[in-house]
């Protein structure tokens, strides 16, 4: 009978309603959940007849379920503070993938497994574009997303200085006054540049431009008259830098005397190859040094490039220094009489320093003397004088710069508005490893829900365009927060009375016609 088939088309629409609505309920703390709603449409319908002016008499057969909206607005970006979360705010999917299928999620509850691999909480690789040397390639392939965890950062030879700087014009003509700027070689060893200015005349100066370099002292052990240090080129961690005295060796001589010398400077060349190596090494020569000055009881020795020396009653102090050979390091600035440098008219470029004792590349370094706008860096005009000791200093230095580094270890990262992922490392670098891929679908209503925070593409979503984070159609990001549901629960209480009560109609309508087709039974009797 129609009188029980319409209130059961009702029941179980209601009951999808009703679904629908505790599922919402159940997901309200769920990470990026989107909220859904039910839409009814009445069934088909029967024409019993027609008016007397042709108008059709039709009989309605009940509802049915239409569709399940998914309300895709944006829920509110809540800070977790974890460097792996990262919120979606505005249009857009992240793109995941489980190495064949590729899915789109809005749940940014990202984590790292023990490679450094940025995945899901369900372990699917977070997709995105790589970077080659802090670049990011947005026309290259989908790759699965690394954080360099764990990992070094190789170092940085520098390649330009500068300096912003003031020399004072009412310096007497000889005048000198040097600053430094530290910069750093191939394996990460730094230096004191030393830029040393001398007034010539009237608004000309000369500069001179060294890099102190030594066999610095590494350890040092004294025990009952017997006194070892050992030197190391290059140094370390600790190190000393430019040491006052030369390394000076004080012993007994075979006269029942004592000498001292200071021993032979590093140049270029100078090897840390063992005693009687081809060509000599530095020990060969310190040993000939030694032996000149009639110094008993010293032996000389290295071992993984450290110099050793050790002997009774012999005592070492100060470091070996190395002037490694420089190129186009000292030259002239001319200045107009308004102050401005006019010569060099561009950069000073060509600036190398070789034979550093660790055996690093050629330092081949350019001086910046103008900046970005064009204008000097250097400039000459009268310096008041600040000194309490009464002379206006001769140069006055408010910044340096140089684009070198150290080497590093990573020490985290962070995820930008632009999905851009940075790392940092321990010598303050900070490094771009990839950026997270967005995508979207025209129609959004026709993505396939499995699960998870996951949808897949359909036929009736479209495929999925995938770009940055800012282009057209795909929102930004802020990391170290995840994205709420939008689940209104004041509007689904609502919603579940309404469904509430319409379940309770239907119910009726039935109890009803039973009650009806009972009394059409009873009226046979």
């Amino acid at each position: 009978m129609a009188s029980f088939f319409i209130p059961l088309t009702g029941l179980t629409s209601d009951s999808t309603a009703l679904n629908t609505i505790a599922n919402d309920l159940a997901n309200m703390n769920t990470t990026a959940y989107k909220s859904q709603s039910v839409n009814f449409s009445d069934l088909f319908y029967q024409q019993i007849g027609s008016t007397g002016s042709g108008d059709p008499i039709q009989r309605g057969s009940g509802t049915q379920v239409a569709s399940i909206g998914t309300n895709f607005t944006t829920g509110s970006a809540n800070p977790t503070g974890v460097d792996t979360d990262v919120a979606l705010q505005g249009d857009g999917f992240f793109v995941i993938s489980d190495g064949g299928s590729e899915y789109l999620t809005r749940a940014g509850h990202f984590s790292m497994d023990n490679a450094g691999n940025l995945i899901t909480s369900s372990g699917l690789s977070v997709m995105g574009y790589p970077a080659v040397k802090g670049v990011v390639n947005p026309n290259a392939p989908l790759t699965a997303l690394n954080i360099p965890k764990n990992q070094a950062q190789a170092p940085q030879a520098t390649t330009s200085f500068g300096m912003t700087a003031t020399l004072n014009s009412q310096a007497a003509v000889g005048d000198t006054k040097a600053t430094t700027v530290k910069v750093y070689d191939s394996l990460g060893h730094d230096y004191e540049a030393t830029v040393t200015f001398t007034k010539n005349a009237n608004n000309k100066w000369g500069y001179s431009i060294s890099l102190p370099d030594t066999l610095t002292a590494n350890s040092t052990t004294t025990a009952a008259g017997v006194s070892t240090i050992n030197y190391n080129f290059g140094g370390g961690a600790g190190s000393l830098v430019d040491p006052a005295t030369n390394l000076t060796i004080t012993g007994p001589t075979a006269g029942n005397g004592t000498a001292t010398i200071v021993a032979p400077a590093v140049t270029p060349g100078d090897t840390m190859g063992p005693v009687g190596a081809t060509p000599a090494s530095y020990a060969d020569k310190l040993i000939a040094a030694i032996n000149a000055a009639k110094i008993t009881g010293v032996q000389v020795t290295t071992n993984g490039g450290q110099l050793t020396i050790t002997g009774t009653n012999i005592s070492t102090t100060g470091s070996v220094i190395q002037d490694p050979v420089a190129t186009n390091a000292a030259g002239s600035l001319l200045f107009d009489s308004s102050g401005n440098l006019v010569s060099p008219a561009s950069n000073v470029a060509g600036i190398t320093f070789s034979g550093l004792s660790d055996g690093a590349a050629v330092m081949n370094m350019t001086w910046d003397l103008y900046g970005a706008n064009g204008s000097g860096t250097l400039s000459q005009v009268e310096i008041p004088n600040t000194a309490s000791s009464g002379t206006p200093p001769t140069l006055s230095v408010s910044k340096s710069s140089q684009d070198g580094f150290a080497s590093g270890q990573y020490s985290g990262f962070s995820i930008g508005s632009d999905g851009s992922i940075t790392a940092s490392f321990s010598n303050g670098q900070k490094l771009n490893v990839g950026q997270l891929a967005l995508a979207n679908v025209v129609n959004l209503q026709g993505l396939k829900a499995v699960g998870g925070g996951q949808y897949e593409t359909t036929l009736a979503s479209g495929t999925a365009t995938i770009g940055v984070s800012g282009s057209t159609g795909l929102g930004t990001m802020v990391g170290g927060a995840l994205e709420g549901s939008n689940v209104n629960i004041s509007a689904e209480f609502s919603n579940l009375i309404i469904a509430q009560r319409a379940f309770e109609a239907n119910s009726k309508a039935v109890t009803t016609f039973d009650t009806i087709a009972q009394e059409t039974i009873n009226m046979i009797h």
